[in-house]
């Protein structure tokens, strides 16, 4: 069978992702069991809840990781498995990162006067059982049940593992806390998401899935990746917008914008390495939100972005001069925590980046 342009592209790139997957895993040392019984990191700090200013508790576990980077090399920006143990790590050891984290925690959460939400990541799928089991799960569940600080819960999961057994376990231990499964679309656009990012999830399964949640009260919380690659600053702009437009009318309750950052073992990185991509600007980023979002959209859905590598050469930045990194950093935060466009534009510093970042993005 001859193939076309659109093929020969994604046989290519998931080619190049699989090599580059394959070196970085290739002399990985085993975890030893006192590395398996704690997290990967556990923190707190201030966060945008569904209608208020709260803290969220993140912890990250260590599972066997994606399934979907295991077996195909995973996005091409995806980093996430160099922190996995590659191999399968048994329920008990998940079960005492979860419990070290909390036990950790817990009373800093009981005595504050602030609503929590609790994430979970795991490099993968949360509800993969190859990577977390049921037995783990609802442990989690029960956990979480008993501390009534946590009113929200979220997790992450691709769209072949969201069913219904999965959901009706949520309903049955935490039926009072606002649950949001997140899901990775990245973009509406499927040459986009499936060739450029290699994420292989079809807009009707994505579609599915959020539906699936609806029927169930659980809400839905996507992921919208912030400059793929192969797109300059005025495609990325174009298509993050594109997309949040779109999103903003389906049954979902959160749209995270995650601005594409270098991770190890990456594709990204190799292209970075390579001079054939940067990070995106922060003045892109503003002005998507801008062309994208409403008073009234931020109304009916919550806006999330918190940029990892923020202001560093890895990830979202303008020039590399702190102070002007840090007043975007600043702007973006309050806009997020107040759901507020106009926090976009109280910026009260003038950088002379401007000018080469209008050129770049002109040209």
């Amino acid at each position: 069978m001859k193939l076309n342009k659109s093929d020969k592209e994604v046989n290519y790139v998931a080619q190049q992702i699989t090599q580059l997957r394959q070196k970085t895993l290739k002399n990985r040392k085993k975890w030893s069991a006192q590395n398996l019984n704690k997290p990967v990191a556990f923190w707190t700090k201030t966060e945008r809840l569904l209608n208020e200013i709260g803290k969220e508790f993140t912890i990250i576990l260590r599972t066997r990781g994606c399934e979907w980077a295991l077996k195909h090399g995973g996005c091409s920006m995806c980093g996430y498995i160099e922190d996995a143990a590659i191999e399968n790590v048994e329920s008990s050891h998940i079960i005492s990162q979860f419990d070290y984290a909390i036990n950790q925690t817990v009373n800093k959460i009981k005595n504050s006067n602030d609503r929590y939400v609790l994430k979970i990541f795991n490099s993968g799928s949360f509800f993969d059982d190859n990577e977390i089991t049921s037995v783990v799960r609802e442990h989690i569940y029960r956990k979480i049940a008993e501390i009534r600080e946590i009113t929200e819960f979220s997790m992450e999961s691709r769209v072949e593992y969201i069913t219904q057994d999965k959901l009706d376990q949520i309903n049955q231990f935490i039926p009072d806390k606002h649950v949001e499964v997140g899901i990775g679309l990245e973009s509406v656009t499927n040459h986009i998401r499936n060739t450029y990012i290699n994420k292989n999830v079809s807009y009707a399964d994505f579609i599915e899935s959020i539906n699936l949640c609806a029927r169930n009260r659980i809400g839905s919380k996507i992921y919208l990746l912030f400059k793929p690659p192969f797109l300059n600053e005025q495609a990325a702009i174009d298509d993050c917008a594109s997309s949040i437009k779109e999103i903003s009318n389906l049954k979902v309750n959160t749209i995270s914008i995650n601005p594409c950052n270098i991770q190890k073992g990456s594709l990204i990185e190799y292209l970075w390495y390579t001079n054939r991509y940067r990070p995106p600007w922060f003045y892109s980023l503003f002005d998507c939100f801008k062309m994208a979002l409403t008073p009234q959209t931020l109304k009916k859905i919550r806006i999330l972005c918190d940029p990892s590598g923020a202001g560093s050469k890895r990830g979202i930045h303008n020039c590399l001069r702190k102070t002007c990194n840090e007043k975007m950093k600043h702007s973006l935060r309050e806009f997020v925590f107040h759901q507020d466009l106009s926090q976009l534009d109280q910026i009260d510093y003038d950088c002379v980046c401007k000018k080469k970042y209008e050129i770049i993005r002109s040209s």
